[in-house]
């Protein structure tokens, strides 16, 4: 009797121990997990701000560029101002020494006309002619001499005409070169304002097409729509409901109607479909489930034999549809704090614009210069 008594107590002690062994080795699992996301979490933070403070300094050099280009324009503008002041100088000099030359031809001209008279006249005053000869020949050496200096003179103003051209030409290179990259700038800034209009008008379209509805909440500011999963699961349950597949054949046409529309299609880079749980429950367990009505939904959207959209949106939604399970990761919290289990349930559509991280962060830098 005693034998037996002590053989339950053990069986007893090795099955506690095995369970013992078995939480703790769930325990160690849950820990891994929670550990690997928020490594992967800080990885990706540390990344984005890695990213955003090289932007910020690409942008910061080129503003500096650009300050230092408009400096580097304004002192060539200055010599350029002062090089033409000294070419007028020059040309008015010249003028002058123009004026000087016919003067000096008018003379010599005079003194030839009353030389001949004097040879006709007063033939035999011959000394009197070579001295006035003499002074003829002085006056044109002091003529060639001065057609020498102009020549001079005029060789240099042709040279610096050629400097100012010059000068000029590297001006207006610089000047198109500002303005080219100007123009990169108010591409830029016209691509964000494009993006943020886009997104603007969408979420607009969206509230416009649910505005009657009463079980489709569209969030004000990110677009996002959501509606409880009770109206598509029973509790617990990954499997759609008659009343949940008769929704998404009404709900989704409308939907993707918009956001594949015309205006807004080639804006669209993703849409994302999102499960969640309430916060009871294991989180592995409300992951799993939360997954797998993500996937229930995404199903109907992609489905070959749906019915519900045409082939052709289907193939373009397969390449940027994503269905995601959180768990319990984001509940909804009450007025006094406490979680919202039945608006904690629930499956939420999510859609992301081409750019528009870029676009985000862009502004963001705007906004921290200004």
């Amino acid at each position: 009797m005693a034998r037996r008594r002590r053989r339950r107590e053990d069986e007893e002690a090795s099955y506690w121990l095995s369970y013992s062994d078995m939480m703790a080795g769930l325990l160690l699992m849950f820990v891994v997990i929670i550990s690997f996301t928020m490594l992967q979490s800080r990885l990706q933070v540390e990344e984005d701000e890695r990213v955003l403070r090289e932007k910020q300094t690409v942008l910061e050099e080129q503003q500096e560029t650009m300050a230092e280009q408009s400096e580097e324009l304004k002192k060539q503008a200055a010599e350029i101002e002062s090089t033409q002041k000294t070419l007028a100088e020059k040309e008015a000099t010249v003028a002058t020494q123009e004026k000087k030359l016919k003067e000096a031809e008018k003379t010599l001209a005079t003194q030839q006309s009353e030389l001949d008279k004097t040879k006709e006249t007063l033939k035999g005053q011959q000394k009197e002619l070579k001295g006035a000869e003499k002074t003829l020949a002085e006056q044109q050496k002091e003529l060639d001499e001065a057609k020498e200096t102009l020549a001079e003179q005029q060789t240099t103003l042709e040279t610096r005409e050629k400097e100012l051209t010059a000068a000029q030409t590297q001006l207006a290179e610089q000047q198109k070169t500002l303005e080219t990259q100007q123009g990169q700038i108010e591409s830029q800034q016209k691509q964000m304002e494009e993006i943020v209009g886009v997104k603007k008008d969408l979420i607009q379209a969206l509230r416009d097409a649910f505005a009657g509805t009463a079980t489709v909440a569209v969030d004000s500011k990110t677009g996002a729509i959501m509606f409880e999963s009770s109206i598509l699961f029973d509790f617990n349950n990954s499997v759609l409901s008659e009343e949940g597949e008769d929704f998404l054949k009404e709900f989704l046409p409308e939907y993707f109607g918009v956001l594949l529309s015309d205006q807004f299609r080639d804006y669209i880079s993703e849409i994302i479909i999102e499960g969640h749980t309430d916060t009871e429950g294991g989180y592995l367990f409300n992951l799993e489930l939360s997954q797998q009505r993500a996937l229930a939904v995404a199903n109907v959207c992609l489905a070959d034999d749906g019915g519900i959209l045409d082939p052709e949106t289907t193939e373009f939604l397969r390449g940027i549809v994503t269905a995601n399970g959180r768990s319990y990761s984001n509940p909804i919290y009450a007025e006094d704090g406490s979680v919202d289990m039945d608006a904690s349930r629930r499956v939420e559509f999510k859609f992301r614009l081409k750019d528009e991280e870029m676009v985000e962060q862009m502004m963001a830098i705007l906004e921290q210069k200004s």
